[in-house]
């Protein structure tokens, strides 16, 4: 079965805000303190009366005698609902992050792999130059050499310079 319970207060003006709210929510704490096993369900209409009665005045009397204490429960708690506004919007900041994160890894694992790719068709480019280059000067070489044996033969023939 399912119970639903009003509370409600009626307040002067110059009591503001946050004393009949504090009263209600001491009110409310305590009654389902008390009430909240199913009590409060099968209780008749005026019968918590006696017993819940006096409890009603104890909270408004603590409520009326300690405003400033009310005052500051209330600055605290509206303290920690912006600290944990703050510590929501960090979250969530976290979160992006995290996927921004998740992104430049996948990048750089990428970038890391095409270094590689790159650095090993650097190393084969640099290998085909050198062999090319090697080819050059081999027949450059055998060009010299074949000119030196020409001039030689043909300024000594037959061998016989002397």
């Amino acid at each position: 079965m399912l119970y639903f319970v009003a509370y409600c207060v009626v307040a002067i003006e110059s009591a503001g805000r946050q004393i009949p709210i504090a009263f209600l929510e001491r009110v409310k704490d305590d009654f389902n303190k008390r009430y909240g096993g199913g009590k409060a369900t099968t209780a008749g209409a005026n019968s918590l009366k006696k017993e819940f009665g006096p409890k009603l005045k104890e909270h408004m009397q603590y409520c009326a005698d300690h405003p400033e204490e009310i005052n500051k429960l209330a600055k605290v708690k509206a303290q920690v609902s912006e600290v944990k506004g703050v510590m929501m919007e960090n979250i969530e900041k976290v979160l992006d992050r995290g996927e921004k994160i998740e992104l430049l890894v996948d990048k750089s694992d990428n970038l890391r792999s095409q270094a590689q790719d790159f650095r090993k068709q650097g190393t084969k480019v640099r290998r085909k130059m050198w062999f090319e280059n090697m080819k050059i000067k081999l027949i450059v070489l055998g060009i010299v050499v074949a000119l030196v044996l020409i001039i030689i033969l043909s300024v000594c023939p037959g061998f016989k310079c002397a």
